[in-house]
């Protein structure tokens, strides 16, 4: 196991004494930035000023299978969630989108969040989640295409007896590929100083 600055050291020491070749560079250059940035981070807290910054879209195609994944990992053996006849018959056009299936579009389509959050000075080593909301504005089935856009919404720190915590709060706002309006998110990270 290496610790940050190990692995900052190491990136420091191939790019800047003439051993990183072509293919490295790629791989180390962005890795160097990001373990400077992390390390920066690591001892100023957030920066408000940042409150109201969104960041690129994203997208995120909703695939039958992985609702199924998803209700077969925690247990839901509710037939919606697992074939498109028995959600028909349900009532529903399609098996329908898993309530909790939005946690997941960060990592299936929004990977370079982290990335963001460094940008603006957010130690992303430290980070916790703290909680998660979702408020559905029209059916999403699968086979829908949707574009999500995250803005920092809110942002403060807490200082106690031990330190200091930021608390950010998220909100992606998704669109389908019609450009109608389906869903609305609001995380509260929590990032420990």
């Amino acid at each position: 196991m290496y610790t940050m600055s190990q692995l900052l050291s190491t990136c420091s020491s191939y790019i800047h004494d003439g051993r990183s070749t072509d293919r490295h560079s790629i791989i180390l250059v962005p890795l160097y930035e990001m373990f400077t940035a992390i390390l920066k981070g690591s001892t100023d807290m957030f920066d408000t000023s940042k409150i109201g910054q969104s960041f690129p879209p994203f997208t995120i195609e909703v695939e039958r299978c992985k609702i199924h994944e998803l209700a077969l990992a925690i247990g839901d053996d509710n037939p919606i969630y697992h074939s498109r006849e028995a959600a028909q018959a349900a009532g529903y056009s399609d098996v329908p989108l898993f309530p909790t299936a939005p946690t997941l579009f960060t990592f299936w389509g929004n990977t370079k969040m982290g990335r963001h959050l460094i940008d603006i000075g957010v130690n992303v080593m430290g980070a916790l989640h703290g909680e998660e909301e979702y408020e559905y504005l029209a059916p999403i089935y699968p086979g829908d295409v949707l574009t999500g856009v995250t803005t920092l919404v809110d942002g403060k720190t807490r200082k106690g007896q031990t330190g200091s915590m930021d608390i950010l709060t998220l909100e992606v706002r998704y669109t389908n590929q019609h450009g109608q309006p389906v869903l609305n998110v609001r995380e509260v990270v929590i990032i420990r100083g």
